[in-house]
């Protein structure tokens, strides 16, 4: 029988080393490409157990095991079995033996001769060991039978699974994805020897490596392009590859099961073994020292009725040893089919090993020519997204340009029909406010298309927007809270451009900073001074603005002459001065109105000052001033008026010297020094 256990192990283990390795990157073949993992895996290999011999073994298995569990439990609940019989002797012995021991010790105490009580006990004591030796192995078969009991149970629930699969097969969408089959770990209780063989080792599996966990198939993309036939094509094969893949797996880790119990049931069967040797072992020294006690009886000339009773129990004993005997040979044999049917399903396991190895393998392919295909780098794709894509946003950015190109446009013609429609102010006035609003609308609308353009084409290239969308929402809503002056900015620039409160080309004073308004947006405003430095003033800082050339502007000359000039004669000089400037055609179109002549303003420390407006058109108030003072210095000169400077009158009181300053200022004429 060790013999025949051996070979089985040695034709497992060569048919595990001479299994064909399949390349991994062969190529399926397309006729066989639509058979079933493990069809193909059954034509690449050796020869091995149908499905009738499967159902036909799987049936032969569980009606075995039924025969078993209804044994077992008639075991388990027979009240005039072993264990009873173990369980009755031990108690009566165990009664007696106290007994025998009260007895003992009320001779002692009363001083009366214990010698043969003494002998009794002590032939008692070993049969009460030895009842309560054979008692312990009733408990300990008793045990062992209940965790065999629930273990082929199990085992025939396991093949009940298996049977079904193979009669009623499940749809392959509705198989669950499995964990990766659990490590089936062989019982290591030691077989006795002299009649048992070792417990086959496990198999591993091809390649020495556990098979790979099923892994998922390769998931589309967020947004969904339009498959070509040929990678629907593709998906569809990965998915059925993918499906047999995890078949595959699930019936691995069913067999795995299915062998970790059966080599659980094989070592329980090791262990009553043991246990029917070490009873048959118990029966035999009970027999012996039962032999020796009827010799004893019968040389000491006990009642014949004692000896009869002992060779009673000698009969029980050699009864004992003969069910113990046969039960040992049972537990072989039984051994011997487990050993049998473990090979059978290592056999079954190799080959299932084979199958999902093949079927992940084929699924590995079939995940990998999706890849290629949906590989956007890929030489096809690349010129199939040239032809659509591609195209599309060389659409959208030549829609882009010119959108801009045409919005310079229409600013343009925007500006010239502001100017030509609106009534309000000089035409300079309209065309500056034109230029300000088409500022405004040029920067606005270029964002829009830039933005929306850009979405399209992050659209088109496969990104979803819509996230994108929701996380610009959130920026902005952090924008809202974590910059408020930023949007200040925009809302007082739009105020401003609303209300017309400056625009391009006017001269404005923001603060302390004046200047030429070069550039005005929702954001800021641009100033130019007369140095040429530019400055950026954020609208939401404008707190107030003195705007310089808003509608129209005016001349204020302050002009100072000295105490002994006639006033009249100053002030007919000073408007005929302005006349000649209002009539010349270089200024005329620049003044708005006739120069007013305000007459003597103040009396200064050195000057009579003398004060005239004229109304100019807006930012032109520089040019005519430029030109009146001009006219009025010619005209002072050939009058002999006098312009003064400062001065100051000293009187210097007795003989003290001069101080050197003093004759330093009088020298450059502005002090007069009197003695």
């Amino acid at each position: 029988m060790r013999r025949i256990n051996f070979s089985l192990v040695l034709l497992a283990l060569g048919t595990l080393l001479l299994t064909p390795v399949i390349p991994l990157h062969a190529q399926a073949n397309p006729e066989t490409s639509s058979q079933p993992a493990a069809s193909r895996a059954e034509g690449n290999t050796a020869p091995r157990e149908t499905e009738a011999e499967r159902i036909t073994r799987l049936r032969r298995t569980i009606e075995q095991n039924q025969k078993l569990v209804a044994e077992l439990q008639t075991a388990i609940e027979d009240e005039g079995g072993d264990y009873a019989e173990a369980e009755t002797e031990f108690q009566k012995l165990d009664e007696e033996l106290e007994g025998k021991k009260k007895e003992l010790e009320q001779r002692r105490s009363e001083n009366q001769p214990v010698g043969k009580l003494e002998e009794e006990i002590a032939g008692l004591q070993e049969h009460w060991q030895l009842a309560r030796d054979r008692f312990n192995l009733a408990i300990q078969e008793r045990k062992t039978q209940q965790e065999q009991l629930a273990t082929i149970q199990r085992r025939i629930q396991q093949d009940r699974e298996v049977l079904d699969r193979l009669l009623k097969p499940t749809s392959a969408d509705t198989q669950p994805a499995t964990a990766p089959p659990p490590t089936a770990e062989p019982a290591s209780t030691p077989a006795p020897s002299g009649e048992t063989t070792p417990a086959p080792a496990p198999i591993p599996p091809p390649g020495g490596m556990p098979p790979a966990p099923a892994a998922e198939p390769a998931s589309p993309p967020e947004t969904e392009q339009p498959l070509s036939a040929e990678a629907l094509q593709a998906r569809q094969e990965a998915e059925a590859r993918q499906q047999e893949a995890e078949q595959a797996a699930e019936e691995v880790r069913s067999v795995t099961e299915r062998i970790k119990q059966l080599e659980k049931t094989m070592a329980l069967q090791r262990e009553l073994l043991e246990t029917a040797r070490q009873r048959r072992e118990n029966a035999r020294e009970t027999e012996r020292t039962l032999n020796e006690q009827v010799r004893k009886m019968t040389a000491e000339g006990a009642d014949q009725a004692a000896i009869q009773e002992t060779w009673e129990r000698i009969a029980q004993a050699r009864q004992r040893i003969s069910d113990a005997e046969r039960e040992v040979l049972e537990r072989v044999n039984r051994i011997d089919a487990l050993h049998g049917e473990h090979a059978k399903l290592q056999a079954e396991h190799i080959a299932a090993l084979e199958r999902a190895e093949l079927a992940d393998r084929e699924a590995e392919e079939a995940r990998q020519k999706v890849r290629a295909i949906e590989n956007p780098f890929s030489l096809n794709n690349m010129i199939n997204w040239l032809l659509t894509s591609g195209m599309r946003i060389l659409g959208i950015l030549a829609g882009m340009f010119g959108l801009l190109w045409l919005l310079r446009r229409l600013v343009h013609q925007l500006t010239n029909i502001i100017a030509a429609r609106t009534q309000r102010g000089s035409l300079r006035d309209r065309e500056n406010r034109a230029q300000t609003l088409s500022s405004v609308f040029h920067h606005t609308a270029a964002v829009i298309i830039i933005v929306a353009g850009s979405l399209m084409i992050l659209s088109e290239i496969g990104i979803d927007i819509v996230p994108l969308m929701g996380g610009v929402a959130v920026v902005g809503l952090a924008v809202a809270f974590g910059a408020q002056n930023l949007i200040r900015d925009y809302f007082y620039g739009f105020m401003i451009i609303l209300e017309n409160q400056y625009g391009i080309n006017d001269v404005v004073r923001i603060g302390n900073v004046a200047g030429l308004v070069e550039r005005i947006n929702l954001r800021i405003t641009v100033l130019r001074d007369l140095e040429g430095v530019a400055h950026f003033v954020p609208n939401g800082e404008i707190k107030t603005v003195s705007n310089m050339t808003h509608g129209w502007s005016r001349v204020v000359l302050d002009i100072g002459v000295a105490y002994q000039e006639n006033s009249d004669e100053v002030m007919r000089i000073i408007t005929a001065a302005a006349m000649e400037v209002r009539n010349d055609p270089r200024y005329s179109h620049l003044i708005l109105d006739d120069p007013e002549m305000l007459g003597l303003d103040s009396l200064g420390d050195s000057s009579v000052v003398f004060k005239m407006i004229i109304k100019t058109r807006a930012l032109q108030q520089w040019t005519v001033k430029r030109a009146m003072l001009y006219q009025i210095k010619k005209r002072f000169d050939e009058a002999g008026i006098d312009i003064p400077f400062p001065q100051r009158r000293l009187s210097v009181v007795g003989n003290q010297p001069i101080p050197v300053e003093v004759i330093q200022k009088q020298r450059l004429g502005n002090l007069e020094v009197d003695r």
